[in-house]
């Protein structure tokens, strides 16, 4: 008997074969963070032509706000995958149902947990494979989002604005940040950290989306950010 996920690896028992169960365990694990990063997504936002000292560049399109990003958000996106596959490891154990209850991120992260501990079952579980695979294809969903094929194939993958950390001269670094929503977003000229938690603001700081007035506002950010 073969691994009916990858096809490749042979069993001696069960239907994952351990590297499909480490790769599943794995999507389990960056999906509550890659919800939690989607939220950066659902502020459109506005370009201008103001800038900041002399290394700070226009600010490119903001970021669209895509329905796609409101199913995966909403309580039938992520959250109900993973909580409608819990229900189904504890129906297939004998167990009752979890109760759905608290906000979308305590669902979140509540049945990401609760299936990463069961994934030595779900590895001899039937229907091991096919959680393996919508494990990863709701991966996939996410980073085609970030990382559009077409931007990929350029070069250019999106990105969530310019670095807003200043330096000591008084000038704003401005550096492009990465669009990833699954591990540590940081400045590759300043190293300037951005978690997931200051990117709505880091939008709405970007050269043009602001007035005058908001810049120690966003200076503050980024001092914040630097001591996260």
């Amino acid at each position: 008997m073969i691994c009916t996920l990858c096809r490749t690896e042979p069993l001696r028992h069960g239907t994952l074969c351990g590297a499909c169960a480490l790769d599943t365990l794995a999507h389990i694990r960056r999906l509550p963070r890659m919800w939690s990063g989607l939220e950066a997504w659902l502020a459109p936002g506005s370009t201008g032509s103001a800038q900041y000292g002399g290394r700070v560049r226009h600010a490119e399109a903001p970021l669209p706000l895509n329905a796609e990003v409101l199913t995966l958000r909403a309580a039938g996106g992520i959250a109900g995958v993973l909580e409608d596959w819990r229900d189904a490891v504890r129906d297939a154990r004998g167990l009752p149902e979890w109760e759905r209850i608290g906000s979308l991120a305590h669902r979140v992260t509540g049945a990401a947990e609760y299936l990463a501990g069961q994934i030595h079952f779900i590895a001899l579980w039937e229907q091991g494979p096919q959680f393996g695979r919508e494990m990863r294809q709701m991966v996939d969903r996410v980073q085609r989002l970030v990382q559009p094929d077409e931007a990929e194939a350029k070069g250019q993958p999106e990105f969530l604005g310019y670095c807003i950390a200043v330096y000591p001269s008084g000038v704003i670094c401005g550096a492009r940040i990465p669009a990833v929503v699954d591990r540590p977003v940081q400045c590759g000229w300043c190293l300037c950290p951005y978690p997931p938690e200051t990117w709505l603001q880091l939008r709405h700081f970007q050269p043009g989306n602001h007035t005058d007035d908001d810049q120690d506002d966003g200076a503050e950010l980024a001092e914040q950010a630097t001591a996260a």
